[in-house]
């Protein structure tokens, strides 16, 4: 069964590296920029490696000292770095040393300058979900270019051929091949962009859709196709729905999408669309393969509520559950939450369909108004590490856990020379204890299940 101990051990050696000092800008971007999107564990990380990097008398570290150091666990250290990866802000290499056993090379990308970040609708957009309207308007004007009125002014700068004069071409000729050596060696390999998986959409099926509506394929730089694997990702769109919401944005004239626009567009969807009422019948056609599924869940302990849940679970955007959800608690979805959910979708390989579960579990079964991050990526990271790939065997996990620490003695550990720290637990829930009773009773969790899916039926007749 896979953990984070299959991909990095405390004991493994690693090197870091840094083609250029981190740059003033580089710095406030990742403070008041990256910051919000990644994480203060994966920020302070990132600053950790960087004094590695810095350390005049050593150059080979154990990945045992930084989880001192940061004090977090191995897949909470884990989470972070890949949290840089998925950022463009750190590089992975790793080798088989005859010695050491597996190394790791890490290395440190500079942050995008603050101008170039709001300059990517991907970048802004990550941001804005994340701070909200308000704090994101506020970094715009932190960070916009300064532009002095010059109306009364007229430029008298000088030009270079005026201050030093012509070039001695003899010379330069003569000095060329060393100078294309140097520059070269100053052409860094950078990989400082964000990391995403393209292959959630079937591009040649979305560019024949985009044709048919005048779109221009030259709209699909590598740029806007993040944007969009961002949106088929968190909000679970398909190629006509991405194609549906182009025709919103686009020009007439030249078949070129306004990104900004698409980006209000697709926000104003998902707002409008908690807020419409029109019912539509969903979920009711089910294949002879889905009926022997569902009988042979009722079979093994599942009552026709979770096979509910399951039904809805796998047919729903998590975006649109956690909506549902929160429209049935009458409250909100948070700017944070928001942030948060994107980046299970974006990162774990969770399926949908557990994300949902996840979700269901924190906010009905445990009765949470809100998810917090670390509660959430602590149960995240641990269904990840055992590749629950559908809702079933997620419940099916909890319930397993429980029996076996009710056959399982406790032993108290040994006293060691090192103090040990405190391990964390997921709170179970109580059903998992009675696979075939519910948390609450039966009526109350099926008219919750049946609010959950009417929200559902509504959302979908819009669409």
């Amino acid at each position: 069964m896979y953990s984070a101990w299959d991909e990095v051990q405390p004991n493994h050696i690693y090197q870091v590296t840094k083609s250029f000092p981190l740059t003033e800008e580089g710095n406030n971007g990742l403070v008041y920029l990256y910051q919000p999107i990644i994480g203060q564990k994966a920020l302070a990380l990132y600053y950790g490696f960087l004094g590695d990097k810095e350390d005049q008398y050593e150059n080979e570290f154990a990945h045992i000292d930084m989880l001192d150091a940061l004090n977090i666990g191995l897949p909470d250290f884990l989470q972070a770095r890949k949290q840089l990866e998925g950022m463009g802000l750190l590089s992975v290499f790793a080798k088989e040393d005859p010695e050491f056993g597996e190394m790791f090379l890490y290395r440190l990308e500079e942050p995008i300058h603050p101008e170039a970040f709001f300059r990517d609708e991907t970048y802004s957009f990550l941001l804005l979900n994340t701070v909200g309207e308000r704090k994101f308007r506020q970094m715009v004007r932190r960070f916009q270019p300064e532009k002095p009125d010059l109306s009364d002014y007229q430029e008298i700068t000088s030009n270079f051929r005026e201050v030093y004069g012509a070039l001695d071409e003899r010379l330069f000729s003569r000095n060329a091949q060393n100078l294309e050596k140097v520059s070269n060696e100053y052409q860094v390999a950078s990989n400082n962009k964000m990391q995403l998986d393209e292959r959630q959409i079937d591009w040649d099926f979305l560019y024949e859709l985009a044709q048919r509506k005048f779109i221009a394929k030259e709209n699909f730089d590598e740029t806007f196709k993040q944007q969009l694997t961002l949106y088929a990702n968190l909000f679970g769109f398909d190629e006509m729905k991405l194609v549906e919401s182009m025709t919103e944005a686009v020009s007439l004239a030249d078949g070129m999408v306004n990104r900004k626009d698409l980006d209000k567009t697709i926000r104003q969807q998902q707002q409008a669309a908690a807020k419409k009422e029109k019912p539509q019948a969903v979920y009711d056609d089910q294949s002879d393969e889905e009926v022997r599924r569902f009988n042979t869940l009722r079979q093994t302990g599942f009552s026709e509520n979770d096979i509910q849940l399951i039904k809805i679970a796998q047919s729903t955007a998590p975006m649109d559950f956690l909506q549902a959800i929160k429209n049935e608690k009458h409250s909100y979805v948070a700017d944070q939450e928001t942030w948060l959910l994107k980046t299970l979708v974006e990162r774990s390989p969770l399926p949908n369909s557990v994300i949902n579960v996840l979700v269901h579990y924190i906010l009905v079964i445990k009765k949470n108004s809100s998810l917090q991050a670390n509660f959430v990526n602590q149960i995240a990271t641990n269904w990840s590490e055992l590749e629950l790939n559908s809702p079933e065997q997620a419940i099916k996990h909890v319930r397993d856990l429980v029996k076996e620490a009710k056959n399982k003695p406790t032993k108290k550990s040994n006293s060691s020379s090192r103090k040990q720290q405190p391990i964390r637990k997921e709170t179970l829930p109580d059903w998992v204890d009675k696979p075939t009773e519910e948390v609450e009773d039966p009526a109350v969790q099926e008219e919750i299940n049946k609010k959950l899916q009417d929200y559902l039926k509504r959302k979908e007749g819009e669409s």
